[in-house]
């Protein structure tokens, strides 16, 4: 904490009392006295990180993954939540990755790539902001690699993943991904989906061949343009970068696979996320669940708090 020293008075001297004097402070000196007296008396903000993850209810086991900072590591074939408090002095990391290519393949690409975050982990959270793309790239094409290796051992045509990572660095979020997991936005302007999907579909909705309800009935809506482990033949693979994000109080970011967003519609999910309650990841899943969970469902929620 600064600690703010004054080496000038200017003391005015009152006529007929010359014992008394004024302390007079300069207009600036008064500005950067009260900007030190808000920034002592502002609460501390932390972090609060819940997520969950869950195989649904038709799947038979759960090909997502995903990365809490190092913290967490997710077993296979288990149900998995939890909730803590985190501290923003120092940079975090948050991924999640929805595997594809069947029960062997997808969970392995997605573990591959879970384990490949972790590797670049310390890069990525050390990197100054102008080189975090290029530092997110680098783990892109590592997990891409690992995975066209991956598919090449077991002589098979197709697998790959998903992924959303968030960077939090001096109460900013830096979110990036590839294909159609999420990542939403709550702050005071409203609920918003921030990543695009990579989706055929999307991409038919841009050239005015679906409408947007017609694409989500379309066979193209899952069809990925892009994706961990489609670049076999290594021509360089990049993350999609969204707009930073600061973190302010109240603010929440929720990453989630296609098994949370397929089951609840935006307007549930803002009405979960913006409730008041201990494990909001959790949450969502139930409800994903209670509307058919057919699919696997993985879901982090990254929210700024004070504990005063």
């Amino acid at each position: 904490m600064k600690r703010f020293s004054f080496s000038q008075f200017i003391f005015n001297q009152k006529k007929k009392k010359t014992d008394e004097k004024k302390l007079v402070v300069p207009s600036d000196l008064s500005a950067s006295i009260a900007a030190a007296k808000a920034a002592v008396s502002a609460p501390p903000v932390y972090l609060k990180i819940s997520f969950a993850t869950d195989r649904g209810n038709i799947r038979e086991t759960n090909e997502d993954n995903f990365y809490i900072d190092g913290k967490y590591r997710h077993k296979f074939k288990k149900s998995e939540s939890d909730c803590y408090i985190e501290l923003t002095e120092t940079p975090h990391l948050f991924g999640l990755f929805d595997g594809m290519g069947g029960e062997a393949f997808g969970e392995t690409a997605s573990a591959l790539s879970a384990l490949e975050l972790d590797k670049h982990s310390d890069d990525i959270k050390n990197a100054n902001i102008s080189d975090l793309p290029f530092e997110m790239n680098r783990f892109v094409r590592g997990a891409n690699a690992a995975i066209c290796d991956m598919i090449a051992d077991r002589e098979s045509l197709r697998g790959g993943s998903t992924f959303t990572a968030l960077c939090v660095k001096n109460l900013v979020a830096y979110p990036f991904y590839l294909g159609d997991s999420r990542i939403y936005l709550l702050d005071e302007n409203g609920f918003f989906q921030i990543t695009e999907d990579q989706t055929f579909a999307v991409r038919n909705i841009k050239a005015g061949v679906y409408t947007k309800e017609e694409a989500e009935d379309s066979p193209d809506n899952h069809m990925l343009t892009a994706y961990l482990g489609m670049d076999t033949a290594d021509l360089g693979l990049d993350a999609q970068p969204c707009m930073p994000i600061p973190l302010k109080e109240g603010t929440k970011l929720m990453m989630c696979s296609d098994g949370l967003s397929d089951m609840c519609k935006k307007e549930e999910l803002e009405k979960i996320i913006s409730r008041s309650c201990e494990n909001p990841a959790q949450e969502l899943l139930n409800a994903a669940l209670s509307n058919g969970g057919v699919d696997n469902i993985t879901c982090i929620v990254v929210e700024a708090v004070n504990l005063i």
